[in-house]
């Protein structure tokens, strides 16, 4: 048997880390080195040489240790900063074989602060749970078929593609998903209760029976740079009137594309906000399929913002055009806030506004049908500047800023 190892190096000279030789190609290396050690020994006896013997002796015994520790290492899950690559730890990704139980055996073993990476493939799951202070990341795409949960701290999901599953991280804090795709009509994001979460640059296709992104009681979290496409409700939070909830959520540069209800709702009566944030949206070609199933109203608005008990919220450079269809309303805000420098087009109303406190300045209101501002209950605020075209360059479409 040859050893793949020539000529033998000693063991500091192997990289760790997140190159470190991990798995069965650990122990052929081991091997290979002891076997090369053996030689060694070997040959120097044939040759009669006594401190020859004497000194290869002690070089083959250092050797043996070092082959040792690194068989250890290689056989041992990887150590906080390595990669775990499912496909090399028993998960199929075939897209036949249940990979529920392989892949929850690798994620509750792999280690916090540790890379969890899926090789191209589909991995058919019912629920995998994943813990805290973990990566998860497909270099070259891979499909997780089923659901998949987050409820811990630290969780970053980068890369993955979900088909017709759901994505739960309620109750989660600081979890980031990233350049990800949800497809399938109930493929969504549920985020209840969660703190910090970074939802960015994701593409949402086809989920038109569910909410695309759905929570209840979110705070101090960003829904930045997301894409989506003939979804039924794209962005869907609500709130109760708790000022512990609902603090310092930011809703900028997203696309919508095909919406069959509302690109954006945030409510409902009686919800508490605090600095929120809906900026520099797009929105599209909407398919909207008429009021909801026994009710009258119409659900054909671009950006519904009424929490009643919101504070100092800001909507501003966001666009809309109603598309084929005459929409309803472009912008409605209850609660104190600023409209601000949006266009909007197509629309009966350019914004309608339900609470004391507002301020519409310098928004562009083009082929309203019935008003450009509707002071629904005649509260007090400002309503000002507002024109039927725009004077300057229109808005552009929004693009994708990188995310660590």
């Amino acid at each position: 048997m040859r050893s793949i190892l020539a000529p033998v190096r000693p063991l500091w000279l192997f990289p760790f880390g997140r190159h470190a030789i991990r798995g069965n190609a650990g122990v052929a290396i081991g091997r290979g080195v002891v076997i090369g050690a053996g030689r060694l020994v070997a040959k120097a006896a044939r040759s009669a040489d006594v401190r020859r013997v004497r000194v290869v002796t002690l070089l083959a015994s250092a050797i043996m240790l070092s082959s040792i520790v690194l068989c250890a290492t290689a056989l041992a899950w990887s150590s906080p900063g390595n990669r775990v690559d499912v496909k090399e730890h028993g998960a199929r990704g075939d897209g036949v074989t249940d990979d529920t139980n392989a892949l929850q055996d690798i994620v509750d073993h792999a280690g916090a602060g540790n890379t969890i990476v899926f090789p191209q493939g589909r991995y058919i799951v019912s629920t995998l749970n994943l813990p805290s202070d973990i990566y998860v990341y497909a270099p070259r795409g891979a499909t997780i078929v089923g659901n998949l949960v987050a409820h811990g701290r630290s969780t970053t999901i980068n890369s993955l593609t979900f088909d017709g599953g759901v994505v739960d991280i309620s109750s989660s804090s600081a979890t980031t998903i990233g350049d990800s795709t949800f497809k399938g009509l109930k493929s969504s994001l549920v985020m209840h209760g969660a703190s910090g979460a970074r939802i960015i640059n994701n593409d949402f296709i086809g989920n038109s029976e569910v909410a695309s992104i759905t929570g209840w009681g979110v705070d101090r979290s960003i829904i930045s740079g997301n894409h989506f496409v003939d979804c039924g409700q794209c962005i869907d939070l609500h709130f109760k009137n708790d000022p512990t909830r609902g603090r310092d959520i930011v809703i900028e540069r997203n696309i919508f594309a095909g919406t069959r209800r509302m690109p954006i709702e945030i409510g409902p009566i009686d919800a508490y906000t605090l600095n929120l944030i809906v900026r520099d949206n797009w929105a599209t070609d909407f398919e909207n399929r008429g009021p909801d199933v026994g009710d009258t109203m119409s659900t054909f608005v671009a950006y519904s913002i009424v929490p009643t008990r919101g504070v100092d919220t800001v909507i501003s450079g966001n666009f809309a055009a109603a598309g084929a269809q005459r929409g309803t309303i472009g912008i409605e805000l209850a609660g104190s806030g600023k409209v601000i420098g949006n266009q909007i087009r197509n629309f009966d109303y350019g914004a309608v506004v339900y609470s004391d406190g507002f301020d519409v300045e310098n928004n562009v209101f083009s082929a309203t049908r019935l008003d450009r501002v509707l002071n629904y209950a005649r509260r007090e605020g400002i309503i000002a500047g507002n024109l039927s075209s725009p004077r300057t360059a229109s808005l552009r479409k929004p693009e994708r800023k990188k995310w660590p």
